[in-house]
């Protein structure tokens, strides 16, 4: 077979870790789309030269490949019909800002939202911003000409890019920026170059088509590929270049793109208002769409305001009443340089949207607190819609632009459609100002005649959009969802040209084949993925992809939406009754999804429907625990203490050891240490790790107390330098920081066999943790006189369960946000650090501590670096010494990002020595960093 050929030509230059088959190949391959992966391989690659040799092998044996950004596309761009490329490692990856910000240069593996990150000094950003910006990445979203919100077609991807390096299908790299790379395309390409010179002089003999196409992406189009590269550019290296925009990797490879930006203007003004009909709401769009400063205007029609009427926190007024209606709602933004052009931009909006007699109103409001309660009404709106599907249901999404003044009928008509077809839980929704409507529809993709439904609907869809002269696809891009309607929207003649381009660009086929460009009539109902209910609040799961960038297993094991896929896959399986591969995606499954998950939780804070995967794996692995381990798990749990004390004890022994032997010899240690007691053990020296100390009693005596609690981790883990110099322990350090702040501390009586229970709580062992919480919350309330005191734990995801798990009467802190409540105006503090490093652990995130932690820092240093795309650091519990692949794949390029700091600091002890392997920086407890950097105000 030609895979196999392909596959082990792949392997003579490529380690067999990048290459992924059978069940992983599907799984790593599940996308936003609602096709099933069909890849044979992912493979993965970390150099143009192996992509180069890729694209040889490919071209040899004829196979497809498909290149993959975050998957987050929902139209099937990237489901592959042979092999998935993904791109990783640092060769994908880099930011230059250029020209003061006008200008930004961008490797095609850097999100969206990292890049804006990165203009965010600058004042400016890229206008492109679709929902997925925080995930998707700028190569994925030049390939779809993605738009979003507030992205006007004269702003989008198509119009700002300024230079791009690319590679060809037959290996050739070109970067339009680069005098001598040009020069030497125009010579080896002469007759590629030729090839478009000549579509484009084909094109521009027919006036009529010529118009058809410049008046056809005069509103937002992505079916298709960009013809108006023809109709705008004579260079046919800059066709060449607008047509790779927008092409969903069917030319060639997008390695980095150089983009205009535009002002981020920092004051705002937010409104909403429900008029009596579509009609009036869009004579409204069109009244104020040549406002200046307008960056928004977001339409919701009767059912989707049904859908969101039962949301806590929805306004009274905009609540639908009775029987259906033609009530629709608009939110509207304007943004302005200074407040006084604001306030005229808002007054004049105002003027022109109560012409058209609102039956209600919210704004204008200019508080960022306040425009956000609005745009999360909006935001609330997808989760909403597809949190009313069942099980068996999905969420399957269509996207249409129209002529804006056509908006109203097609919007009625889609509607009508829907009815007529027995889909009575779907609305339409969209972006008002640019003609671009959606709809989710809940279907039974599994069932058959479920799938005629959808042919139907999207059938007489096409028909309606067309009729009003507008495109199938307005920012979705066009892949296997509208490929077979490409050659209906733009006729044979314009549907020819882009065949030509492909067969210019692409002779062998061998880029994304099937995509964009298809000729079968079905391709769009063909494939889809099976939807069964798997349990537990998972079932919602809509494959966006938005979890994959905080997910620290993303890039070794599986990512959450995969984990889901994995689930339905399996279940899929079972039902056909294929009871062997099953086992074998079960067993797969129990080790990289289940075993691998860190459990942090951050997925759910990026998840539009709030999934708790953590939770669900977490509850996987509780009944996964053999007897054994229950007894054990039950051991440990009632003895804390002699547990913590020979942990403290074996790790003295360990670190003196490692001293004695050298980095060398203490790296060798660790593979019989691996297979004593599956645990791989860094060089403690290194990564400053030995023994912790008793607990100290406290001194001072006082008015006014503070409940200390030390976590098991701190009471069991101590801090050492690599000189064998032990570090003053933590505990010490805590106490005398509360006394210099005039505090008593308070320890809780038998502290050394109290546990929050958050281990137990990471192994599925919930007796245990619930055991362990219940002794705390007793010694807590009687330390705190049943919370009169506050509490402070030094370890924050012991905190972030103790304020799920303990008695609400206690008051629970951990040591940044204590900090600036309990110790700021206490202290006198000084900047003693130039340029400091800090880690948010995955608690302080999802407790929404991030900006009190960078506050506390910057009492204490005059530069604070919190790395980009570092979210949890993957330690996990002890995972990091059990499956130290997922600290090192969460943990990747955290060394550079902190280079040059002096110091570096956390809340986690666990955490803190994987931070320091990897970082190569000695990480401690912020606590260390408040004691050295303040002095009671009395004392000066």
């Amino acid at each position: 077979m030609q895979s196999q050929v392909f596959l082990n030509q792949v392997r003579e230059f490529l380690p067999w870790s990048q290459t992924h088959t059978g069940a992983a190949a599907r799984i790593f391959s599940v996308d936003a789309g609602p096709f099933e992966p069909r890849a044979f391989a992912v493979i993965d690659i970390t150099s143009l030269e192996e992509l180069e040799k890729l694209l040889s092998c490919a071209a040899s044996c004829g196979v497809s490949l498909t290149f993959r950004g975050s998957g987050t596309s929902l139209s099937g761009q990237s489901v592959a019909e042979d092999v998935a490329v993904r791109f990783r490692g640092p060769a994908w990856h880099g930011i230059d800002v250029l020209d003061d910000g006008l200008l930004v240069r961008a490797r095609c593996g850097v999100t969206g939202g990292e890049i804006n990150a990165a203009l965010a000094p600058y004042g400016r950003f890229i206008s492109s911003d679709p929902s997925s910006i925080a995930s998707a990445t700028i190569g994925g979203m030049t390939a779809n000409n993605a738009a979003g919100l507030g992205c006007t077609v004269a702003n989008n991807i198509w119009h700002s890019i300024q230079a791009m390096e690319f590679v060809l299908a037959d290996g050739t790299r070109v970067n339009t920026a680069d005098e001598t790379s040009v020069r030497r395309f125009r010579s080896s390409h002469a007759a590629l170059l030729a090839g478009l010179s000549s579509l484009r002089e084909r094109l521009l003999a027919s006036p009529a088509d010529a118009e058809r196409v410049r008046r056809k992406f005069s509103i937002r189009n992505t079916c298709g590929y960009a013809l108006n590269a023809f109709t705008d550019f004579e260079d046919p290296l800059d066709i060449l270049m607008h047509l790779f925009v927008g092409s969903e990797g069917t030319l060639g490879f997008i390695y980095s793109v150089t983009l205009k930006t535009v002002p981020a203007l920092p004051c705002r003004g937010t409104a909403m208002m429900l008029f009596s009909s579509m009609d009036d709401a869009m004579a409204a769009v069109l009244d104020i769409r040549a406002c200046r400063g307008l960056y928004a205007g977001e339409f919701l029609d009767d059912i989707s305001l049904r859908g969101l009427a039962e949301l806590p926190g929805f306004p009274q007024e905009f609540r639908p009443d009775g029987e259906s209606s033609d009530n629709c709602a608009l939110l509207v933004e304007t943004r302005a340089a200074d407040e006084a052009s604001l306030a005229a931009d808002m007054a004049e909006l105002e003027a022109l949207l109560e012409v058209h007699h609102p039956r209600a109103r919210l704004g204008f409001v200019t508080s960022t607190e306040e425009c956000e309660k609005l745009w999360n009404i909006r935001r609330a709106l997808f989760p909403a819609m597809a949190g009313t599907r069942l099980p068996s249901e999905y969420a399957y999404v269509e996207d249409y632009c129209v002529p804006i003044e056509r908006l109203p009928e097609a919007s009625h008509g889609i509607v009508a459609i829907l009815q007529e077809l027995g889909v009575h839980r779907c609305g339409v929704n969209g972006h008002a100002l640019h003609g671009n409507l959606h709809c989710t529809v809940p279907l039974r993709l599994s069932e058959a005649s479920e799938v005629e439904r959808l042919g139907a609907f999207i059938e007489r869809a096409a028909e309606l959009i067309l009729s009003l002269d507008g495109s199938l696809k307005a920012e979705h891009g066009t892949g296997l969802a509208v490929a077979s309607f490409v050659r209906r929207e733009w006729g044979d003649a314009l549907y020819g040209m882009m065949l030509e381009a492909k067969r210019l660009l692409d002779p062998a086929g061998i880029l994304n084949r099937g995509c964009l460009l298809n000729d079968g009539e079905r391709c769009h109902l063909e494939g889809l993925k099976f939807v069964g209910a798997v349990g537990r609040g998972v079932d919602l799961c809509v494959d966006c992809g938005f979890c994959e960038a905080v997910c620290p297993s993303a890039r070794t094991g599986f990512s959450p939406r995969q984990r889901i896929y994995a689930l339905r896959a399996i279940a899929a399986l079972e039902q056909a009754g294929d009871e062997r591969q099953a086992a074998e995606w079960k067993e797969f499954f129990r080790t990289m999804g289940v075993e691998l998950c860190a459990t942090d939780g951050l997925c759910s804070t990026r998840c539009p429907l709030g999934i708790d995967v953590a939770g669900f794996m977490r509850h996987l692995r509780h009944e996964n625990l053999t007897d054994r381990e229950k007894k054990a798990a039950s051991f440990v749990a009632g003895h804390i203490a002699p547990v913590s004390r020979a942990l403290s004890l074996g790790l003295d022994a360990a670190y003196a050891t490692h001293r004695i032997l050298g980095h060398d010899m203490a790296q060798k240690t660790g593979v019989p240490a691996k297979k004593l007691t599956g645990m791989t053990v860094p060089d403690l020296v290194q990564v400053g790790l030995a023994g912790s100390s008793a607990v100290p009693a406290p001194r001072a005596k006082r008015a006014e107390k503070v409940v200390y609690f030390p976590s098991c981790a701190v009471r069991s883990m101590g801090y050492a330098g690599d000189s064998g110099r032990r570090v003053e322990p933590l505990m010490d350090v805590a106490l005398r920081l509360l006394e210099k702040a005039g505090y008593e501390a308070v320890i809780p009586r038998r502290v050394e066999t109290l546990c929050c229970g958050k281990a137990f709580e990471t192994k599925g062992m919930k007796e245990q943790a619930d055991e362990c919480a219940a002794s705390l919350d007793a010694a807590l309330l009687e330390a705190s006189e049943n919370g009169r005191w506050p509490v402070m734990c030094d370890t924050s995801p012991c905190l972030a369960r103790m304020k799920k798990t303990l008695d609400s009467r206690l008051s629970l802190y951990e040591p940044v946000e204590f900090t600036l409540r309990f110790l700021a105006d206490r202290l006198h503090f000084r900047q003693k650090y130039g340029r400091i490093a800090v880690h948010a652990t995955c608690s302080t995130r999802s407790i929404g501590l991030v900006d009190a932690l960078l506050a506390v820092a910057r009492l204490c240093s005059r530069n604070v670096v919190l790395p980009d795309g570092i979210y949890c650091c993957g330690f996990a519990g002890d995972k990091g010494f059990s499956r130290p692949e997922l600290n090192a794949a969460a943990l990747a390029g955290l060394r550079d990002k902190v280079a040059g700091c002096e110091a570096a600091f956390s809340t986690s002890r666990t955490c803190e020595v994987g931070l320091t392997l990897h970082g190569g920086l000695p990480y401690r407890n912020v606590l260390y960093l408040v004691d050295e950097c303040s002095e009671a105000r009395s004392a000066r």
